[in-house]
């Protein structure tokens, strides 16, 4: 008895679908490139603001190719008989192993990166105030050592100090001295305060963010290795590493032999 039209047309929405998937994947898939080209340049690859910066981009970004990825499988589960649609979804299988490893791979990469920052930011803050400060030193020095009005003007101007105006040079000296030296006082008194607000940030700090991205950097590996599927593997890439993981720890541990001491005739 042939197929009533009803069966046939109720098979053809799966079929129609196989390639609409494929479109979304793809879809996705370049929506993810258009978020991380950004901030790939300008390349910069020992720079540990860059590597946090990119870390986050792809880990913020990563359930485009990775739903992209579902889509095109399941794609390809619908159309058995689309070439282009297996051929897809076995390169995009290939590239997710790369995906993979490359997610583990942040895990340390943005704890050095973010400690490498957390240091670098201190250490600038701290030559920043203590320029400052030697700064300062050098005006009290020169204001101190001043002989007239005309030469603590020259030496200011020299140490990129207070601007004198024609006012202020008319002024007597002991009386300049004192208003350039309540100046003086005044950036002093916003050096401390700046010392003070900018404490050094402890490595603590950072914790937070790191143990939320590890975390993050961790799911992703695994969502992209159950997708994955090494060239010629029968396998994705998960279950072949849980089967390893499974022989390696249960695999020495033999069975217990039969004992045939309650056999006994």
């Amino acid at each position: 008895m042939p197929p009533s039209s009803d069966s046939s047309l109720s098979g053809a929405p799966v079929l129609l679908s196989a390639p609409g998937l494929s479109v979304v994947a793809l879809v996705l898939f370049v929506l993810f490139g258009s978020q991380v080209a950004p901030a790939l340049f300008p390349l910069q690859l020992l720079d540990p603001a860059w590597q946090l910066r990119l870390a986050g981009t792809l880990i913020n970004t990563a359930a485009f190719p990775l739903l992209g990825l579902a889509l095109l499988q399941i794609a390809a589960e619908l159309g058995p008989h689309d070439p282009l649609l297996k051929s897809r979804a076995r390169l995009c299988s290939k590239l997710a192993v790369a995906a993979a490893l490359g997610f583990l791979l942040l895990l340390p990469l943005q704890t050095v990166a973010g400690l490498r920052t957390s240091r670098t930011v201190n250490n600038a803050q701290a030559a920043r105030i203590q320029g400052a400060e030697a700064k300062l030193k050098a005006l009290r020095q020169a204001v101190a050592g001043a002989a007239s009005n005309a030469d603590l003007n020259q030496q200011l101007q020299k140490l990129s100090g207070p601007v004198l105006g024609p006012a202020d040079i008319a002024q007597p000296l002991p009386l300049l001295k004192a208003q350039v030296g309540a100046v003086l006082d005044q950036a002093a008194l916003q050096i401390t305060r700046e010392r003070e607000a900018s404490k050094p940030r402890t490595p603590l700090l950072l914790l937070p963010a790191l143990l939320r991205n590890a975390l993050a950097s961790l799911a992703l590996a695994l969502g992209f290795a159950a997708l994955a599927r090494r060239p010629g593997a029968p396998r994705p890439l998960l279950q072949e590493l849980h089967g390893s993981w499974r022989r390696s720890r249960f695999g020495g541990a033999g069975r217990r032999p039969w004992s045939s001491s309650g056999f006994k005739g």
